[in-house]
């Protein structure tokens, strides 16, 4: 009998233990801030040039997007992502299925930002990109920014 409570409060306290270890990490979900904004993006064809990718000319894609919010997530330091979605779903599913393996290059507001690898189709227009603390305060209220890389929900 005595072991079996010995047992039990073992398992308590481990419990405890792995309770509180797990609540005591700060907040997995990213921080957001609401943003209105509406910028002119474009995707391009890619070419390589001494590791740098550069766009190739004609544009594959433009629209001028809504961005309704801003994510931090924090193990990316002082970046932040900027997600959108494409009007024309269907053209930019057509895009991504022709360039899956490539590099595409993606624009904003004429300006390079992006420069990711296509790794499937993406058929619902669902795109994003990351940009650092000063590339994003050239399109976003810099007290935006700063609150959104300060903020901590723990």
């Amino acid at each position: 009998m005595k072991i079996k409570r010995l047992f039990f409060t073992f398992l308590s306290v481990c419990s405890i233990v792995i309770l509180g270890a797990g609540c005591g990490n700060k907040n997995q979900w990213p921080d957001e801030e609401t943003v209105n904004k509406n910028l002119n993006i474009a995707i391009y064809a890619a070419t390589e040039t001494d590791e740098t990718f550069i766009p190739v000319e004609p544009m594959l894609l433009q629209e001028n997007v809504a961005i309704d919010k801003l994510i931090h997530h924090e193990g990316d330091g002082d970046f932040i992502t900027v997600p959108f979605r494409f009007k024309n779903s269907v053209e930019y599913a057509k895009i991504t299925a022709k360039n899956v393996g490539r590099h595409i290059v993606i624009t904003a507001d004429g300006e390079v930002v992006s420069t990711p690898m296509v790794k499937m189709r993406i058929d619902n227009g669902a795109c994003s990109f990351l940009l650092s603390k000063s590339q994003a305060q050239k399109f976003f209220p810099k007290d935006i920014i700063e609150k959104l890389l300060s903020e901590s929900k723990w």
